[in-house]
């Protein structure tokens, strides 16, 4: 029978990726069968049979689109496709296993691979390669039976021979390692008596002066594990497979705490066959580790005392800031103060005079009434209004009116606007007007900036609130105003003769963000420092005239509190602007530090 291309391909692909699959299979059939009572029962032990099989397919595929059938006068054992049967064969033959038990396996193998295929669809002609699969098995099948009874009873002698020098020396060292480890191991038998100790575990259970024909004593199963008996009596009741704990023992070495991990061991047959218990020494992790958490307890105390510094000297920063503006607010207020008072003294003086000339008149009026007006009244009433010059009153009393109205508004202004920026008392974020913010900054830091720039804005009238602590953003933007003052302080000088520079702030809404930009024509960030500019106690000015903390406020604020971004574009000689993004959803933002081009 001659199998597709098409055929050919899916099978070799199915078997190359179905190899656990197989295994499932395979190690099913073992269990149910009672196989595992000779063979390993972990997944692993079946996939060198497994990949052996599948490659010998493969490679029978490869060499022909035919079917091999069964020749009477084929030698099986030369076939490269029965080749890894018949090898095989001769290990588990070595190992004793008898032709009837290895035959009988095979016939799991062969049934494992035909339920494969009966789970692969897409075969346009499925009984070919089924009955590939039984002509393959029957060919491997004949090759190991004639090479088993072909191999005479001296030969089979020395193969066992072999294999059991093979396995004495196997044993040999996985017994040199066992010694080795430098952790104590114990195997105990299914009553958690002591089977077998590493060197190790001798110094543990016997101690330094024990002889060794004692530790090298066929039967140990006098011994008990150390202080163990309640542990393995309760991994029986409660069918544990698996038990960790911590004890502490005296050793020749002294006192040591070791983590100690008990666990089932299985047979071929998944019958309990007694437990291992290792003991891993954790007496210095467990010194490291005490060590560790004072040396961390004391970095905590460090860093809080550091952040209360710090909070003490950002307290102090924006109480020299508020000193700032309070000064600079007071002459701001004195001024419309001063001629708010100088006009209600004219207002005054010009009413006293205004009444006095109104009683003249009426003292007129009534000696006009009686016809009794003396000469002498009407000569002194000539002089009283030529002195009192109500026409001069009458036209500057409006103006000092106006005038006084502008002072008391301005100063509204400088309240309203300080009540703004100082706001609640609060470490709440709360829906905030940006446009009002940024208004209200603008007009209590007036004496800051009006010496050395002009402030232009341009807000977006549909800017929509977000959530944020008012007086942390203001304290932010003053901030980032004054460094921006200064940069054109150093630019133009005392602002007179080398004129003013320019402060343009901007607010937009960009993608989830409200954007604030505040540009300065003022020296720009040398490159040396672009990098050091939110860094604390980083400052460029003289000594006594900041502590450097300004910049540093604005990047806790935006970045850390408000979870928002800084952006910093600059170039020197030309300005400096600082782009701010704030999340609308601060839920759902994330922080993100600068970055600085030039």
């Amino acid at each position: 029978m001659r199998i597709e291309q098409h055929d050919k391909d899916i099978l070799k692909e199915y078997l190359r990726s179905g190899e656990d699959k197989l295994i499932e299979l395979i190690l099913k059939y073992a269990e149910r069968q009672h196989y595992t009572k000779y063979t390993p029962p972990l997944k692993e032990a079946w996939r060198r049979s497994i990949d052996g099989l599948s490659q010998s397919i493969i490679a029978t595929l490869e060499q022909t689109d035919l079917v091999p059938e069964l020749g009477p006068d084929e030698d099986f054992s030369a076939d490269p496709g029965t080749e890894f049967g018949v090898l095989e064969a001769k290990r588990h033959r070595a190992r004793g296993v008898k032709l009837a038990m290895f035959l009988g396996l095979m016939k799991y193998y062969r049934q494992a691979y035909l339920d494969l295929v009966d789970e692969i669809r897409g075969f346009h002609h499925p009984a070919s390669i089924t009955l590939l699969i039984n002509r393959f098995y029957d060919r491997v099948e004949l090759a190991y039976c004639n090479e088993w009874v072909c191999t005479d009873s001296e030969v089979q002698i020395k193969e066992l021979s072999d294999s059991n020098l093979h396995l004495t020396n196997e044993k040999n060292k996985y017994l040199t390692l066992f010694e080795s480890l430098s952790s104590p191991v114990i195997l105990c038998d299914i009553e958690g008596k002591v089977d077998n100790y590493n060197n190790a575990a001798g110094r543990l259970l016997l101690g330094t002066s024990t002889p060794g024909s004692r530790y090298y004593a066929e039967q140990r199963s006098d011994l008990d594990p150390p202080a163990l008996q309640q542990e393995l009596a309760r991994m029986v009741v409660e069918g544990n497979r698996q038990l960790d704990l911590e004890k502490v023992y005296q050793t020749p070495d002294g006192e040591k705490t070791y983590h100690i991990q008990i666990e089932q061991m299985l047979d071929f047959s998944h019958k309990l066959s007694g437990y291992t218990i290792l003991f891993n020494d954790i007496t210095e992790r467990l010194q490291w580790s005490r060590q560790l958490e004072q040396i961390n307890h004391k970095q905590t105390l460090l860093i809080e005392d550091l952040n209360q510094t710090r909070h003490q000297l950002v307290q102090s920063e924006k109480m020299a800031a508020v000193g700032q503006l309070s000064a600079g607010i007071a002459h701001e207020i004195n001024t419309p103060i001063q001629y708010i008072g100088d006009n209600t003294h004219f207002l005054q003086e010009a009413c006293t005079d205004l009444q006095s000339l109104l009683e003249g008149y009426k003292t007129l009026l009534t000696a006009t009434k009686q016809g009794q007006v003396a000469s002498g009244l009407l000569s002194d009433l000539e002089d009283q209004l030529a002195e009192t010059e109500p026409d001069y009153l009458f036209e500057e009393i409006p103006g000092a009116i106006n005038q006084s109205l502008e002072g008391v508004e301005k100063i509204a202004t400088i309240v309203s606007a300080m009540k703004v920026f100082a706001g609640p008392e609060t470490h709440e974020k709360v829906e905030t007007d940006i446009n009002l913010a940024i208004t209200s900054t603008v007009n209590v830091s007036t004496n800051v900036w009006k010496y050395h720039a002009e402030i232009m804005t341009e807000l977006d009238p549909q800017l929509p609130t977000i959530s944020c602590i008012p007086q942390e953003l203001n304290q932010a933007l003053l901030n980032i105003i004054a460094n921006a003052v200064d940069a054109i302080a150093a630019v133009t000088g005392d602002g007179e003769q080398g004129g003013k520079g320019r402060i343009t702030i901007r607010t937009g809404v960009e993608d989830d963000s409200v954007l604030i930009e505040v540009s300065d024509t003022g020296t720009g960030i040398p490159e040396e420092i672009r990098s050091k500019i939110f860094d604390p106690f980083f400052t460029t000015r003289a000594l006594g005239k900041g502590i450097g903390q300004g910049l540093n406020v604005v990047y806790h604020t935006i970045v850390v509190q408000h979870r928002g971004t800084i952006d910093v574009q600059t170039e020197v000689g030309e300005g400096t602007t600082f782009s701010i993004r704030l999340p609308r959803d601060s839920q759902t933002a994330s922080g993100k530090r600068e970055s600085l081009a030039g």
